[in-house]
């Protein structure tokens, strides 16, 4: 599971869905959430952990682009290869970010340590934890 600590900067929010804002060292980004709860309130100024999933990271060169907005460059520190998955871990900024893909896609890339990646997570797959 991929952690990181932020804080909320913005939201804004449209029938029972919010788009969360969220700094992380100076880079921002976002969640897409259904609904903001009174027992769960989220606001601006809040101290949060964005969680998100290896499966839910996906890899492309730095020249790409993408639409989304949870898109970052940063340099491959270690490859685990399986039989059908690797584990490719990136440095984010001194976080550890994992990204789990195929190894088609890996040896399609020609992922490398100390290369450098675009990594993607999609803001509905963010989940946030008030801290």
């Amino acid at each position: 599971m991929n952690i990181l600590k932020g804080d909320i900067v913005s939201i804004k929010e449209s029938d029972s869905l919010m788009l969360v804002f969220m700094e992380v060292e100076g880079h921002i980004f976002n969640s897409l959430l259904l609904e903001n709860s009174d027992e769960n309130r989220l606001e601006v100024g809040m101290d949060v952990h964005l969680i998100f999933k290896e499966t839910e990271v996906t890899l492309a060169t730095t020249d790409s682009i993408v639409s989304e907005r949870n898109s970052f460059v940063s340099k491959i520190t270690h490859i685990e290869n399986g039989k059908v998955l690797a584990n490719i871990r990136l440095d984010f900024l001194g976080h550890d970010i994992n990204a789990l893909i195929t190894k088609g896609a890996l040896h399609g890339l020609k992922c490398k340590v100390g290369d450098e990646f675009q990594w993607i997570v999609k803001a509905s797959e963010v989940t946030l934890q008030t801290l």
